[in-house]
């Protein structure tokens, strides 16, 4: 074997070692919060009170607001796909994010919407993390005001949700920062005329700052299901902070475990301990079972469009 190939192996080694110690830690956490609260985490779940079956309708929102994005992404890229294909192609490939690192996800993507243009569905990709990325502070303000965060930390916080907006200004420079490394990298010439615009990449990144208030809806009826209430602002900025440091530990399959133990801590400045790791592990699984759900959804619609298509 020689140093390169030794090198590469030590390195996956290290990696996985990290993420293996990493998710033990987070659910050890929440184990522990869970734990010391006295609460029995089967019998509280048996115990669910019918509203918790509002919970996945909104998950499920969350989940058709996505495709929608994405379509006008594709557009701002410089593709028009149909709002039919867009579901297909984004809840067929959007469970590969279950695989480490982020790469599987945007290779799957450009694959399956390989007629589209692979280099147009990968530079949709990159506009989605933007959003996605300003989305998520813009809702994790909610925590950080309502909360009794030092100045300091509200000023800094905010200086971060700002940048995050720069964007906006002008998306066309935007674009074509964007698409610089890759014609760079030779990977094909990018198109030289730009298309994202202003219009369209706001609404993208509104109808994004919605999905967040889905995901809050989703945790309160959870909550609620339980015998617990909890501020919907705070339930909002909770999550979404907890989602960007498990989306920023790009080596955890869909950030797991990270997202759960900050979302556990997070939540514990408002709710018991035990309650916090109990809807964070509640809406981890809610959100898997449904990934699954449509993934085989969204197999089907390629499948028949390929069908018509022939």
């Amino acid at each position: 074997m020689t140093e390169i190939a030794q090198l590469k192996q030590s390195n996956k080694l290290l990696a996985r070692s990290l993420t293996a110690l990493i998710v033990i830690l987070s659910f050890w956490f929440i184990y522990r919060q869970i734990n010391d609260s006295e609460i029995d985490l089967v019998e509280t779940l048996s115990g669910a009170q019918p509203i918790i079956i509002l919970a996945p309708i909104f998950v499920v929102i969350v989940m058709s607001i996505s495709p929608i994005i994405w379509q006008y992404l594709m557009l701002g890229s410089g593709a028009k796909i149909p709002l039919r294909d867009c579901f297909g192609i984004w809840w067929s490939t959007n469970i590969t994010k279950y695989v480490p690192g982020k790469v599987t996800l945007v290779v799957g993507r450009a694959y399956v919407g390989r007629k589209y243009g692979a280099k147009v569905v990968v530079e949709s990709f990159i506009w989605e993390l933007l959003i996605s990325i300003s989305s998520a502070l813009i809702a994790g303000l909610m925590l950080i005001i309502l909360e009794d965060f030092p100045t300091e930390v509200k000023l800094l916080f905010l200086g971060g949700v700002i940048t995050s907006l720069l964007p906006l200004i002008s998306p066309k420079i935007t674009q074509k920062i964007v698409r610089k490394p890759f014609s760079m990298l030779g990977r094909g010439n990018w198109e030289v005329e730009t298309s994202m615009t202003r219009r369209i990449y706001s609404i993208a990144l509104i109808l994004m700052t919605f999905s967040w208030l889905a995901w809050g809806l989703a945790h309160k009826f959870i909550l609620l299901g339980l015998g617990f209430d909890a501020s919907l602002p705070l339930l909002i900025g909770s999550f979404s902070l907890a989602w960007l440091v498990g989306f920023s530990a790009f080596f955890l399959p869909a950030g797991i475990g990270a997202r759960e133990g900050v979302f556990t801590f997070n939540l514990s400045l408002f709710l018991s301990g035990g309650i916090a790791g109990v809807l964070a592990v509640t809406s981890r699984l809610l959100n898997v079972v449904i990934e699954v759900l449509l993934f085989f959804v969204g197999a089907s619609i390629i499948k028949s469009s390929s069908d018509e298509q022939e």
